[in-house]
């Protein structure tokens, strides 16, 4: 009996495959490997539960036994309603058949009646993107043309629960948004994904919950930005793990980065020293950039700065001193890689130099404005005014 607003739950779902080795002797034996173990958690009603993990996790595994592809070799799963599955996109497409022809087959496949996909089809050619091409036969299309068929036809099934792998990541940039929030759409409308991705900026867009996979077992959940944060920090911890602790050129070496301490609010300064030998005649140039989950956000040099007057220094020992201003970030986690280099090449290239974070004050937490916008990195402070224009 599934609890209130709860609309799938998954009680110890384990799943094993056998594993045929030979040993020294030429002698085979099987072994077990364990794809999934112990898997338990609810997902609500008309929410979007985001699951990430690296490759082999058991992602994967997880939604075909959801969608009953494979049975689970232990545990219970339990839900309501019905469940679209599209984890291989495009299957069933014929490759002689048109793209209209090709929406009645691969609709119907998904459960879509003809007079229902008779209702929708221009629908689904207009959102595709491609009316142009959808009388030719799908093996003439690109493979952006064909994915995007695909999943615009699987945006208009009927389903309660809809499981996605990876695919809202087709197409480009224009179309994976209209995409997203046709999604988005459904989900108000009461709806439930569960959502596999390697593209975490699309995790906390989409997702209200996630959940983290590695080698099989669940290890964290939350909501999608907590647990992006935390999936960054592992995978940073196994490659700070096996980067070498030193860092030389023959002309200089890396030291030290520090910041003043690991976690800010918006409205104070970050202060960043970069410690570092100089071996050589040459001024010794810094590159600081700072990245979020996404990508790189923001970069500076100290000899782009025209208050900075770089002396021309003998060899020995430094320290560097940057202030990023305050209320600059937004609330999340920031990493910073830098470059010394001198005016003809990049000498050392640090990755990961050091890390913090960046909270929200108080008084902001809980405004309204702040429910949707978890993948924004800037917050600055800017000028306001507002002036009465008519005496209406």
């Amino acid at each position: 009996m599934l609890e209130e607003g709860v609309i799938l739950s998954i009680k110890n779902i384990s799943k094993t495959f056998p594993l045929n080795k030979k040993t020294q002797h030429n002698t085979a034996h099987t072994k077990e490997f364990w794809a999934l173990k112990n898997i338990s958690f609810d997902v609500q009603k008309g929410k979007v539960l985001g699951i990430i993990g690296s490759n082999g996790a058991g992602k994967t595994t997880l939604l075909k036994i959801l969608s009953e592809i494979i049975p689970p070799s232990n545990g219970t799963i339990e839900y309501s309603g019905t469940i679209l599955s599209i984890l291989e996109i495009g299957t069933g497409f014929h490759q002689d058949l048109s793209g209209y022809e090709n929406i009645f087959l691969n609709a119907s496949l998904l459960g879509m009646k003809k007079n229902e996909t008779e209702k929708h089809i221009n629908e689904i050619v207009d959102f595709s993107g491609i009316s142009d091409f959808i009388h030719e036969p799908v093996k003439s299309y690109s493979s952006g043309m064909y994915l995007r068929l695909a999943f615009s036809i699987a945006l208009f099934i009927d389903f309660d629960i809809i499981l996605l792998d990876e695919v809202i990541a087709v197409g480009d940039a224009e179309y994976r948004m209209k995409a997203t929030e046709k999604l988005k759409e459904k989900i108000k409308d009461g709806k439930t994904c569960i959502f596999i991705s390697h593209d975490l900026p699309s995790i906390i867009n989409l997702c209200d919950d996630c959940v983290i996979l590695e080698n099989g077992e669940l290890i964290f959940k939350g909501t999608a930005k907590e647990a992006v944060e935390s999936y960054l920090t592992n995978v940073q911890k196994s490659i700070d793990a096996k980067q070498r602790l030193v860092l030389e050129h023959e002309k200089c070496k890396f030291i030290s980065c520090t910041v003043s301490k690991s976690e800010y609010e918006m409205d104070e300064a970050i202060e960043v020293r970069i410690s570092f030998e100089k071996k050589c005649d040459e001024d010794i140039d810094i590159v600081l950039k700072v990245k979020n989950f996404d990508s790189y956000i923001l970069s500076d040099c100290d000899i782009y700065r025209p208050d900075y007057k770089q002396k021309n220094q003998p060899q020995g020992a430094y320290e560097t001193t940057c202030i990023i201003p305050a209320n600059l970030f937004s609330a999340g986690s920031y990493k910073i890689d830098l470059i010394l280099g001198d005016k003809n090449s990049i000498l050392l290239n640090i990755n990961s130099a050091q890390k913090f974070k960046v909270r929200l004050k108080e008084w902001e937490i809980l405004k309204k404005w702040n429910e949707e916008d978890e993948s924004i990195p800037f917050r600055p402070i800017c000028n306001w005014e507002t002036k009465r224009i008519s005496n209406d």
